[in-house]
């Protein structure tokens, strides 16, 4: 692949790479500044506990990948303007084509899979292909390209990983009930994974930004993604929110979230993992404003 080509259409976002950094450096600092005070100062039982939460979000969240990256793929023959889209993109930004599937879902959707270095899967929901445009539909295959190219999946993964799997681990002990030092260290291990996922949300915001800016690198039309995230949160407001709740934890990975209403049930609240569709839509007409003043 072509680095200074790469380069060319994906250039260093210093905001972003500050925010990677410090999320990279702060968030990992944080969870072990708190291991190590409940190794230091709680009782054995409750570090015990803690531990086997975190072995419980370990598990999970291996189940919850295996899930992700199933889907039946879709070839040339069964989607081939899709596939036409993708192919045409990948040359422009010098990416190998990910596999395809399209998802039997309602909700108008899309994500990537990573599944290691150079490879990935582009899901999007049937949903999202009755409901756009395919100048919009180019635009959202661009903005997951843009993740991508970002390695926006490993950089993830790695910062938001561990405290990912403890808040996972924390809520599924307390859920499964048990004598009261594992319920303590479920609360204790949701602290720490909640803590942990402030700094991971708040990269994960920026870089909805970065793929936004990244999809009109690549096709020059920020119009057609603009009207593609307001067709799309059109679409999600009109699925009812019963066929929402299996898909909500695949937000911090979709185009744009599902989840309605916080439920206690999943854990305590957090940050937003996209940044609000009105502060995305400003900022792709402001990039369009610049364009046409280029021209």
């Amino acid at each position: 692949m072509n680095a200074r080509r790469r380069r060319e259409l994906f250039p260093t976002d210093r905001g972003l790479t500050t925010r990677m950094f410090a999320a990279a450096v702060m968030t990992p600092a944080v969870l072990v500044a708190a291991l190590l005070a409940v190794v230091a100062f709680a009782p054995w039982k409750i570090v015990a506990a803690v531990g086997i939460a975190s072995a419980v979000g370990i598990y999970g969240a291996v189940r919850e990948r295996a899930a992700a990256a199933r889907g039946q793929e879709v070839g040339p023959s069964e989607a081939p303007e899709l596939h036409a889209i993708v192919e045409r993109l990948c040359v422009v930004a010098d990416l190998a084509k990910p596999r395809i599937v399209v998802e039997d879902e309602q909700q108008p959707n899309s994500w990537i899979v990573s599944l290691g270095r150079g490879h990935a899967r582009l899901h999007v929901t049937q949903g999202l292909l009755d409901r756009l445009e395919w100048s919009e539909l180019e635009a959202v295959v661009g903005h997951e390209l843009a993740h991508v190219a970002h390695r926006d999946a490993a950089v993830m993964t790695v910062v938001g990983g561990p405290g990912a799997v403890m808040l996972g681990g924390g809520v599924r002990v307390m859920r499964g009930g048990g004598f009261w030092m594992l319920q303590i260290g479920g609360i204790v291990a949701i602290a720490i994974g909640w803590l942990g996922s402030v700094g991971t949300r708040a990269l994960s915001r920026y870089r909805e930004f970065a793929a936004d800016a990244g999809a009109v690198a690549l096709t020059g039309n920020p119009a057609a993604l603009a009207s593609a995230l307001m067709k799309v949160s059109d679409g999600v407001m009109a699925v009812p929110s019963r066929d929402l709740r299996a898909v909500a934890a695949r937000d911090p990975f979709h185009l744009l979230p599902v989840a309605r209403a916080h439920s206690w049930r999943a854990g305590p609240p957090l940050p937003a993992t996209h940044p609000s569709l009105q502060a995305r839509i400003a900022r792709l007409e402001r990039l369009e404003s610049r364009l046409q003043a280029a021209r």
